[in-house]
């Protein structure tokens, strides 16, 4: 069993190495971003010798209890993936693309949204345009960046029928490599209940972005100073 804390810490590595960093683990990603879990645990602990109780098992066991459906797991080929959420490129065309629904929502902000309006969602700093199934998903993934997120209604149906591709990434979240303006429109607002668990996730983010803030601040500072 693992405790709280060592839950999150080897959760929050695993999606730091199948998403964005996986050389820092010595871990390698086929094109399609699958990682031999074997690699993953090696990496692991090698890394972060607190955790070289670490086995295969503890993997597993995080991928198939998250709650959010991140990961794929192969069992027969010991390897893993993340199916959505990449700062890196990886293909994931093979995705599935049945049972898309028909209206997607996305969240954005108020400075975003004339430049959406213009020319579509494409990818920023993740590689897929991400797609919530419902409302109240995309506007509790917008407070993780926002106070007040602008919810747009995305007509996948349409988009699908002209020849726009979205992949099931989750049973929540879909993706896209984009989606132009003329199937975007803004979602009529509505009020929605941030659940007590999501609600200390996001305010815990705004901490570590105020640190992070804060200690560019000062390295900025002791720049100024050394160039005086």
């Amino acid at each position: 069993m693992l405790n709280d804390w060592e839950l999150t810490a080897i959760s929050r590595m695993l999606a730091g190495i199948l998403r964005h960093f996986p050389e820092k683990f010595g871990v390698r990603l086929d094109e399609h971003g699958w990682a031999n879990i074997y690699d993953i645990v090696k990496g692991i602990k090698r890394r972060h010798r607190r955790f070289r109780w670490l086995k295969v098992k503890h993997i597993e066991a995080i991928v198939l209890t998250d709650d959010k459906g991140r990961y794929q797991l192969d069992m027969e080929n010991k390897r893993i993936r993340a199916t959505y959420g990449h700062s890196i490129k990886v293909d994931l065309s093979d995705l599935p693309t049945e049972g898309v629904p028909d209206i997607l929502y996305y969240p954005t902000t108020e400075e975003e949204l004339e430049f959406i309006q213009e020319m579509g969602l494409k990818p920023g700093d993740r590689k897929w345009v991400h797609l919530s199934k419902n409302y109240e998903d995309a506007y509790i993934a917008g407070r993780h960046r926002v106070d007040d997120p602008i919810i747009l209604e995305i007509d996948a149906r349409r988009a699908m029928e002209d020849g726009y591709t979205i992949y099931v990434a989750s049973p929540k979240v879909y993706i896209a490599s984009e989606i132009p303006p003329e199937y975007i429109k803004v979602a009529e607002k509505r009020e929605v209940e941030v659940p007590p668990e999501e609600l200390e996730k996001i305010e815990e983010e705004k901490r570590r972005r105020e640190k992070k803030l804060e200690r560019e601040r000062e390295r900025m500072k002791r720049l100024g100073k050394g160039e005086e």
